[in-house]
């Protein structure tokens, strides 16, 4: 009998991803480690789709899911129109929504059956390349049998749960009925503490004259699929853009507190019109980028880079998923001005 963690009245979702019908088998393997888990399990099979037609659903799904989790057999899977197979796309969508990624890679696909492995070397290559880009970019395991992934799923899902902690809900009839005085309680406090660390920060910021600013520039590496001689290629590239142009992509944005994900997307924006001239160093017959995805990192160090200088700061307030929102400072708001105004052309 399977048993839901009792240790919390939490639970979590978590969107499964993987080729289909070959890991029928694997995904079952994953059931019972993720429900004794306190995950709750979704997905869909994208390549029963014709014209992406599924795909609006899958990311939705992927988006409201608190984890993502990857199986990969000895397929790469069916390709879409862009050059990449459901799955991987899937990977990219939960990876730029940035949700705890947790992948289960067959550690010797040549074992396994004929229908369950690549056709051609060309696919081969596709699913061997896949499997690098995960292990250089998320948490991975291998597995050789449903009943070895089954066992091992076992062991490692809960201390990936304790170690990226997700928002998950709790049934309403659950819910204490003093819970509401005490949530808005601890809202207050925690905002006062934030009120408190933020001004702590701005006394022990770095001196500006030490930091880089204005035209200096900065390397910010990102991933895209590049399209060459009819052929599809993911690419990791690195940029260089000065700390105005940065500013200016995401100053805009936070006249109101605004959330990661649309700095983050704004700044994709303004790389993915250089874009093509960053690839054709080593593309040169490139003719069109897509799907720019900037690396966690190089978003990591703009932000805190932008706070440094006083530019921005975190706000009081928290989106849906109670994560923070970003804003401009008196400062910010200042220098966004000098910055992004209009000069005039004659002398007066």
């Amino acid at each position: 009998m399977i048993r839901v963690s009792a240790t919390a009245n939490k639970c979590y979702q978590a969107f499964i991803s993987a080729t289909f019908p070959d890991m029928r088998g694997a995904r079952q393997a994953l059931m019972p480690p993720m429900l004794s888990s306190g995950l709750i399990p979704t997905g869909l099979d994208s390549a029963a789709a014709e014209c992406n037609t599924l795909l609006p659903v899958i990311q939705t799904l992927i988006d409201s899911s608190d984890y993502f989790i990857l199986i990969v057999g000895g397929r790469y899977g069916t390709l879409s129109p862009m050059g990449l197979s459901e799955i991987h796309r899937e990977y990219i969508f939960a990876a730029t929504k940035r949700k705890p990624i947790i992948a289960f890679i067959h550690d010797n696909p040549s074992e396994l059956s004929e229908a369950q492995r690549e056709p051609t070397r060309e696919g081969q290559v596709r699913r061997d390349d896949f499997v690098r880009l995960l292990e250089e970019k998320v948490v991975c395991y291998r597995w050789s049998t449903e009943a070895g992934l089954n066992a091992l799923a076992g062991k490692v899902i809960p201390n990936f749960i304790r170690d990226h902690q997700a928002v998950g809900w709790v049934r309403a009839d659950q819910v204490g009925e003093g819970l509401g005085a005490s949530s808005e309680a601890l809202k207050a406090r925690i905002e006062m503490l934030e009120k408190e660390r933020e001004e702590a920060f701005n006394q022990a910021r770095p001196p500006l004259r030490t930091l880089a600013r204005g035209g200096d520039r900065v390397a910010l590496d990102y991933s895209c699929n590049v399209y060459e001689g009819g052929d599809c290629k993911l690419a990791t590239v690195t940029t260089k853009i000065s700390w105005d142009q940065a500013f200016s992509c995401v100053a805009p944005l936070m006249l109101n507190p605004v959330a990661e994900s649309v700095l983050q997307k704004a700044l994709e924006g303004f790389i993915g019109r250089k874009a093509l001239g960053d690839v054709q160093a080593d593309f040169p017959r490139a003719h069109a980028v897509r799907n720019v995805v900037l690396a966690t990192h190089a978003f990591n160090q703009v932000k805190i880079h932008l706070r440094a200088l006083g530019l921005i700061n975190r706000s009081a307030e928290k989106d849906s998923r109670g994560l923070p929102l970003w804003q401009l400072t008196a400062h910010g708001d200042n220098t966004m001005s000098q910055v992004m105004a209009v000069k005039r052309s004659v002398k007066v």
